[in-house]
């Protein structure tokens, strides 16, 4: 079991820790060890609860720690039957949190390499990661359980020409050939003993995440039964998880959030996770009910990615008993300020923000959910673990001085050996085994690390950095704004100029002219200050929450476009943006301008002709 070893209120706790033989604290070698483990030690006590709705009468599946293990064993059978094994074959999963996805998830792991893919994506691209690693058995839902999973299923046989068998959780009827209904799969399949005997061992590769995609095409993450056991400890020693807890996880299951974070994390230290809906948090009325699933479930533990905790912020009955919920948990963004201080206010419950990525099985830093959480830290590093803070540019390897931001770095247990391709590896993974992560941020005096931002985020205006995060803490804190993001918007002089983009509170109006002001005011860096605001309904999220940038760049491109319609047309002209991308993946931006002239037509192509993007522009005239 992976349950605390001390409680950890600062580094020198974590450092007392690591005074201690690993192999003493982390006993598990592979994931049935760690099951197993859990199962002995706490057999009785519930593991885990899916709902199939935010309804607490509709429980799909509730299992103790012994039963879980059982079910494990059943699925890893049923996949060694099927020719899964270390080395041999993998399973692909595409299918919402349905009741049976944790045992079967985990048994094929046990068995081989799991796949985790968002259903969320299209067919073509499910297609490619499944050929990337030669995918032989997929796992679905029935159309009666998700029909947008079984329509994309359709025709992945031609598709992937390695894939032998789709397995279909829910199958009430006959199925056409190649496909097993699942119950069909697990017959016969003993949920007492396994039918092999595991020699996975901490180095071996047993799970395929694909990256996100908040900034461009997914990559196979490769992640090994160490990576994960690992992950699960530093959860468990830094944030306190024990079999006291009962944790509601809404995050998907193909994101290492739902895994491991409020996943694995709360399972192997004897906790009880709590699925709330088949679709996570995504579905409103999640939202609208969450607490109330909190209260009936008794939850210590509940958490979000910032879009979600703002959402929950709302939504928190007057009045309302929580002092039973220790902590929420929050990661996958930086935490606006103002979010997290109306998360508290409304709810009495602190906020303790992680930070890992799906390279790392979600573990790099942690606040001390036993001590106290500092507002605008992801917290200390895991035992066992380093990280440090590197200058950009320099040439040179030079650390940061503490307070001094530069580009984090992390190399630990957890830290993944590669990508299934391994050309993706350069930059990333360096032969000491330093994984560079793409984020700005600092260490304390105390080593709490701070995240300002994404390398890949920073708005370069005329040569200076510009950290979006401090222009959204200052919009966040202005009356009426629920949540608010900053990108760069291209230009003529200076490069890339700040766009910000802010959602307003349910039933609010955001006065543009005042809250740009405010900006004015309170943005002390004058090439910081954004050159345009502009209000939009919701920011576009990833399927786990997190703040999709790349699609509010394009939103910025649009909004330069308007404006340079604005000042160069007359006034009753319409311009209907189109962004797509040539053969070699460069921005082309189709501009069609109804009511200009030939005239205002030239001098808008002549304008945006500097800017980086391929600008098409046409009139709606035929000879325009």
């Amino acid at each position: 079991m992976t349950n605390p070893v001390r409680a950890v209120r600062t580094i020198e706790d974590i450092r007392a820790i690591e005074t201690q033989p690993y192999d003493e604290v982390v006993t598990a070698h592979n994931l049935y060890d760690l099951f197993r483990a859990t199962a002995v030690h706490r057999g009785d006590a519930p593991a885990l609860t899916v709902l199939r709705s935010p309804d607490t009468l509709e429980a799909g599946c509730t299992l103790n720690h012994r039963q879980l293990l059982g079910e494990i064993k059943r699925a890893a059978n049923m996949f060694r039957r099927l020719g899964i094994a270390e080395g041999k074959g993998s399973v692909a999963f595409m299918t919402p949190t349905v009741p049976e996805l944790q045992a079967l998830l985990i048994g094929a792991q046990v068995a081989g390499v799991a796949s985790s893919l968002n259903y969320l994506l299209n067919r073509d691209t499910i297609a490619e990661l499944m050929n990337a690693h030669g995918a032989t058995v997929l796992v679905t839902a029935a159309p009666s359980v998700d029909e947008n999973c079984w329509s994309k299923a359709e025709g992945l046989f031609d598709l992937v020409p390695t894939l032998e068998r789709i397995i279909v959780i829910g199958a009430a009827s006959p199925l056409p050939a190649g496909y097993i209904a699942l119950d069909n799969g697990v017959a016969g399949c003993s949920t007492a003993d396994l039918e092999f005997t595991p020699t996975a061992t901490r180095d071996t590769v047993c799970a395929l995440f694909h990256t996100g995609g908040t900034t461009g095409r997914p990559k196979l993450v490769q992640l090994t039964h160490g990576n994960q056991i690992h992950a699960a400890f530093g959860f468990g020693q830094v944030f306190g998880y024990d079999a006291q807890d009962t944790v509601i996880n809404g995050f998907p299951f193909f994101h290492v959030g739902g895994t491991m974070t409020v996943g694995m994390s709360v399972l192997a230290a004897g906790g009880h996770m709590v699925v709330p809906s088949p679709y996570a948090l995504r579905p409103p009325q999640v939202i609208e009910r969450y607490w109330d699933l909190v209260q009936h479930f008794r939850a210590t533990v509940v958490s979000g990615v910032p879009t979600s905790i703002a959402s929950m912020t709302n939504t928190v009955p007057k009045g309302r008993d929580l002092s039973h919920v220790r902590m929420a948990v929050t990661g996958g963004a930086v935490l606006p300020r103002a979010v997290g201080t109306a998360f508290e206010k409304a709810t009495g419950i602190k906020i303790y923000e992680t930070y890992g990525m799906t390279e790392t099985a979600a573990a790099i830093a942690f606040n001390p959910g036993r001590g106290t959480p500092m507002m605008g830290s992801v917290g200390f590093r895991a035992p066992f673990s380093q990280v440090r803070v590197v200058r950009q540019d320099t040439g040179d390897l030079a650390m940061c001085s503490p307070s001094e931001p530069g580009l984090v770095q992390i190399r630990g247990p957890q830290v993944f050996p590669g990508y299934h391709d391994p050309k993706q590896n350069t930059g990333v993974l360096d032969p000491q085994g330093w994984l560079t992560t793409g984020d700005i941020g600092y260490l304390t005096e105390d080593e709490r690390l701070v995240l300002t931002g994404r390398a890949k985020d920073l708005i370069v205006r005329s040569g200076h950095n510009i950290d979006p995060a401090a222009i959204e803490d200052v919009a966040n804190q202005f009356e009426g704004v629920a949540i608010s993001a900053a990108v760069a918007m291209p230009d003529q002089y200076a490069g890339e100029v700040p766009a910000l983009f802010v959602v307003p509170v349910p039933g609010t109006v955001i006065d543009i002219d005042r809250l740009a002001d405010h900006m004015r005011t309170h943005v002390h860096e004058p090439p910081a200050r954004p050159r345009s605001i502009v209000v939009i309904p919701s920011l576009p999220v990833t399927a786990v929450g997190k703040i999709f940038k790349p699609a509010l760049r394009d939103l910025a491109i649009e909004e330069k476009v308007k404006l340079e319609v604005a000042g160069i047309c007359a006034p009753g002209a319409v311009a209907t943006i189109e962004i797509g991308e040539d053969e070699r993946m460069h921005s082309v931006i189709s501009v069609q301008v109804q009511g200009a002239t030939a005239a205002e037509l030239k001098a808008l192509a002549e304008r945006l002709h500097p800017l980086p993007q391929t600008y098409r522009i046409t009139g709606d005239r035929p000879n325009d």
